[in-house]
């Protein structure tokens, strides 16, 4: 079973670290202008990504079938993946209608996104590890 784990794992590690890569883009961007693209092109990534993990045959279900142990860290990851996809669409609304009086907030509230995701990261990889690891 650990090896099944380890399949999913591996195959959503392309996209882990291309979402990274675009993180790190949008985290390096620093202003609001143009920032739509890229907070489209994230929520896009999101969804896709996140469906991949949750969905059956996906690692949450790999990780999950390794005992009820697991059940309340699945729970935070789902959790996450809500807040986090919410956080982004209000977000990219909010920079669609940016100006000089509301865009040091949108910044403010793009750095806790990408904090979020980076903690969110590390929190599902550290899992996965423990697993693979038994």
């Amino acid at each position: 079973m650990a090896s099944h784990v380890e399949q999913v794992y591996k195959e959503l590690a392309d996209e882990h670290e291309s979402i990274m890569r675009l993180v790190d883009r949008i985290q390096q961007h620093g202003t609001v202008l143009h920032l739509v693209p890229l907070l489209e092109e994230l929520h896009t990534v999101l969804i896709k990504h996140f469906a991949h993990e949750q969905f059956p045959g996906g690692l949450y279900e790999s990780l999950g079938a390794h005992g009820a142990e697991y059940r309340d860290d699945l729970r935070v990851l789902v959790n996450e993946h809500c807040w986090i996809l919410s956080s982004v669409r209000g977000v990219l609304e909010r920079a669609r209608l940016a100006n000089e009086d509301n865009a040091e907030d949108i910044l403010r509230d793009v750095a806790s996104i990408v904090q979020s995701l980076h903690e969110h990261e590390r929190k599902e990889h550290q899992l996965a590890e423990k697993i693979l690891r038994q």
